[in-house]
C-alpha cells in the first residue's frame, strides 16, 4: 500500500517507531474502557463520527466501510481525546490490510486496534503493538467450534461475536470454547437487546445505531 501523501515503507516505519518507543500504545486498554460503558458506537461517514466524539459517556469508537481519508482529521481529533479507535480492516476503503498498510493507520490515523476475519492479518496487526480482535461468526455451535479450534490465540486479545443476538442462546458454549474476553455485534435494535448480551458475559457491543449510543 503507498498512501498518496508519502511512499510507505514498512521496515522503515518498524525501525523508526522502536527508536522513538512510540510503536502503538493507549493509556486505557478497551476492556477497562467498556467496564464503564457497555455500548461501542459503530460509525461509517462524517456525520455519524462526529456525534459519536459528542457524547463523551463513550471513549471507543469503531469504524468501517468508510472512505479514511475524508475522516483522517476527525481520527486524530478523537485520538487525542482519549478515544480508542478499532477499524474493522475487511471492511475499509483505500488502504490494503497488509504490514505497510497497517502501519500507515498506526501512524497517521492513531487507530488503537483492529478486527478481521484474517488471522495473518492479526498477527501482523500484533508486531506493530496494535490490539487485535477476531470476528468470529456463530452460524451454530458445530461451525463456531471449528472457527475457536483454529485460531492462535497468541495473536488474538478479543473476540467479535456475530450475530450478537445469538449470544444470549450460547452464552455457556461461548463461556467453554472462548479462551479471550468478547464482544458481540450485529442485528441489535434495542437497549433491551444490548442489556441481555452484556448479561451474558460479553464486553461491549458494536451498535450501528446513533439513538442507541
Amino acid at each position: 500500500m503507498k498512501s498518496p501523501e508519502h511512499p510507505w515503507d514498512a521496515q522503515d516505519f518498524f525501525c523508526r517507531k522502536a527508536e522513538n518507543g512510540m510503536l502503538a500504545q493507549t493509556k486505557h486498554s478497551l476492556p477497562e474502557v467498556l467496564s464503564r460503558n457497555k455500548v461501542i458506537p459503530v460509525v461509517e461517514n462524517r456525520t455519524q463520527f462526529l456525534s459519536a466524539l459528542t457524547m463523551s459517556a463513550h471513549k471507543v469508537i469503531f469504524l468501517r466501510n468508510c472512505d479514511l481519508f475524508d475522516l483522517k482529521p476527525l481520527c486524530q481529533q478523537a485520538a487525542q481525546q482519549g478515544y480508542l479507535l478499532y477499524i474493522n480492516v475487511d471492511r475499509m476503503n483505500g488502504i490494503h490490510p497488509d504490514a505497510a498498510g497497517l502501519a500507515y493507520l498506526v501512524e497517521q490515523f492513531h487507530i488503537a486496534g483492529i478486527t478481521s476475519t484474517n488471522l495473518k492479518t492479526l498477527t501482523v496487526g500484533k508486531t506493530l503493538g496494535l490490539h487485535t480482535m477476531l470476528h468470529i461468526f456463530a452460524a451454530d455451535s458445530t461451525g463456531l467450534e471449528s472457527a475457536v479450534e483454529t485460531v492462535n490465540v497468541a495473536a488474538v486479545d478479543l473476540f467479535n461475536v456475530s450475530p450478537a443476538l445469538v449470544v444470549p442462546c450460547i452464552a455457556e458454549t461461548l463461556t467453554t470454547l472462548l479462551s479471550r474476553p468478547f464482544i458481540a455485534s450485529g442485528l441489535i435494535s434495542t437497549r433491551r437487546q444490548i442489556q441481555a448480551v452484556v448479561q451474558t458475559g460479553a464486553l461491549g457491543v458494536v451498535v450501528p445505531q446513533p439513538e442507541l449510543w
